[in-house]
């Protein structure tokens, strides 16, 4: 191996040992344990039905014609790091596979700032909700 290959690996070790994920929080993160089905009623309350649907789940219909589906088998399913980072700073990372004009005006996620009318309660519980949606798989 080349020293250039070592070093390269050494930082990709490295990234995976401090929670290096585009922008998001690393696994260590925790919250108090939620509730799901609080966290389907936040869900409703905050309204994020209106962008977003939740696989397996009957919501309100979305406001959109294009929502952004939350849930399903992924082969490394979101964190409750990721979750609540995605949640509280939407324009850290945006949902990958749709068009950047559905997710994004300009740099800034279209998903609202909720930081200011959501509790750590309610946060705790939309986690618990969607994490109980995702499940590991392809």
């Amino acid at each position: 191996m080349t020293r250039w290959t070592v070093a390269a690996l050494l930082v990709v070790v490295a990234c995976g040992w401090t929670g290096c994920t585009r922008g998001r929080s690393p696994s260590q993160f925790s919250l108090p344990a939620g509730n799901v089905e609080a966290g389907k009623a936040a869900f409703v309350d905050l309204k994020c039905y209106a962008c977003h649907t939740v696989e397996g789940v009957e919501l309100p219909a979305p406001a959109t014609t294009t929502p952004v589906t939350l849930g399903g088998r992924k082969p490394l399913p979101p964190s409750t790091g990721d979750l609540s980072t995605d949640i509280i700073m939407p324009s850290s990372h945006f949902a990958e596979g749709y068009p950047a004009s559905q997710v994004q005006e300009g740099a800034s996620s279209k998903m609202p700032d909720l930081t200011r009318q959501m509790t750590i309660r309610q946060l705790a519980d939309l986690v618990a909700f969607l994490k109980s949606r995702y499940g590991v798989g392809l």
